[in-house]
């Protein structure tokens, strides 16, 4: 007989009556859920992880310079230039944002051409007025929005509590509109960051706060110039101030993994068990073997191709079933 054709009779079969073992099936769907288990929850978490990252460096660009002085402006401005490095002007400080007389502090971002970049930056759930005004627009939080009680199109206060006139001891202020509500729902962006213009705020905010906004991260001769002719000049880059949360993030998804893989460890003993029910159920096949003079290692390599076939086209079923969900 065919060995192919024996392995198959001797898996498939009952011990009587040639009736299927239909027992077979249960350690195939074992291995099957265990494999998508770990297959989905890491592809749940990849996926997780990729859109909150995108988030976050688009709406703080994948980096930045800092800390630019009169002195240096020119000459980093001239390599960026010369090297066709694509940069945005932009400033950062932190304001209290008003609506008569409830306020919150938030960090403000003013954004050269920010128009043009306003849907990559805050995304596509992003309400936007019609109303025209000769007052600068500002974005802010939905989440803000609430706090302080302010809808689409109407006229708030900016302050700038480090810039306090030393005659009235108060701060400067300037009236915006709010020009449109965002979404983003990643960390703290909705309640304490708002967006504008960069020419809005540019007479606004101290120079000291000036910034460059880089559409990619630069390459080593980059930070080799920065080191060497501009050691004052600071790259931030979008992951380094997010550093504990990417962290947190790719640790959670460490963490999933590991219960899956648990989940499968665990099942393995159920699976065992049913292997030693299989071969329990083969005694008088084992019988008729031995009595035929088969030995006992390639008995034992019976139920091993036994086990690899399962293992092998569970996993490939359960990957394929997890590449279609």
């Amino acid at each position: 007989m065919n060995k192919i054709i024996f392995l198959y009779k001797f898996y498939v079969y009952k011990k009587y009556g040639g009736r299927y073992n239909w027992h077979l099936l249960f350690p195939f769907a074992g291995v099957i859920i265990g494999t998508m288990t770990v297959a989905l929850t890491l592809s749940i978490m990849e996926g997780m992880e990729y859109t909150i990252f995108n988030k976050l460096k688009n709406v703080t660009f994948p980096a930045k310079l800092m800390n630019i002085n009169k002195d240096s402006n020119d000459k980093l401005e001239g390599y960026l230039i010369e090297n066709k490095i694509d940069y945005l002007s932009g400033i950062e400080d932190q304001v209290l944002i008003m609506n008569n007389t409830v306020f919150r502090l938030a960090m403000i971002h003013g954004i050269e051409n920010f128009n043009m970049f306003q849907k990559e930056l805050l995304g596509n759930n992003l309400l936007e007025t019609t109303i025209d005004s000769k007052l600068p627009m500002i974005y802010i939080g939905r989440s803000l929005a609430a706090k302080l009680d302010i809808a689409l199109g109407d006229t708030v206060d900016i302050a700038a509590p480090k810039q306090i006139n030393i005659f009235t001891g108060l701060p400067p202020k300037r009236s915006m509109v709010v020009g449109g509500l965002y979404e983003l729902e990643v960390l703290d962006y909705d309640i304490k960051h708002i967006f504008t213009n960069y020419s809005s705020v540019k007479d606004f905010l101290p120079d000291n706060r000036s910034l460059y906004y880089l559409h990619e991260i630069p390459g080593e001769s980059f930070i080799k110039f920065i080191t060497q002719h501009l050691p004052e000049i600071y790259l931030n880059k979008w992951d380094d101030d997010h550093h504990s949360f990417i962290s947190a993030m790719r640790l959670e998804k460490i963490a999933y993994s590991i219960v899956g893989f648990l989940i499968v460890f665990i099942a393995s003993f159920t699976l065992m068990s049913m292997m030693s029910l299989s071969v329990i159920q083969k005694v008088p096949q084992i019988g008729i073997l031995k009595a035929m003079g088969a030995k006992q290692k390639h008995i034992a390599s019976i139920f091993i191709f036994q086990a690899l076939i399962t293992w092998i086209i569970g996993s490939i079923t359960g990957i394929i079933l997890s590449l279609i969900i």
